[in-house]
């Protein structure tokens, strides 16, 4: 069930993502901008706790996988926040467009994948 409810949280995460895109916002701005540092963290959260709540129900290497990398994002932006900070010279290599668009296939592929876990 968790899996599920992880799934449909990604997946409209994604379609959020999209709009905000269509609409023009500056996600990339927003992730970067230090002030904005809290709500990541409270973003991140239930993502955090329904994949951990996921991982006690179904123990599944790709929903260990997604708990990990919400943790690590978790605990840098909590820890070290300034190397959180630093891979925005990293970003910037990128196209603006090519950010947005990994974040939606991000989103959507892991979306598909805890479905198709809670189905299985």
């Amino acid at each position: 069930m968790f899996a599920f409810i992880l799934g449909c949280l990604y997946l409209i995460t994604a379609l959020a993502t999209l709009w905000l895109i269509k609409e023009r916002f500056n996600i990339f701005g927003f992730i970067y901008n230090p002030d904005n540092r809290k709500i990541l963290l409270i973003f991140d959260l239930p993502f955090l706790l329904i994949s951990f709540a996921a991982i006690i129900e179904e123990n599944h290497w790709f929903l260990i996988v997604i708990f990990l990398m919400h943790s690590l994002n978790s605990l840098t932006l909590l820890i070290k926040p300034q190397l959180f900070y630093q891979s925005k010279q990293e970003m910037q290599f990128m196209d603006k467009e090519s950010v947005n668009n990994y974040l939606v296939i991000m989103t959507s592929v892991f979306g598909v994948g805890c479905l198709l876990i809670s189905y299985l």
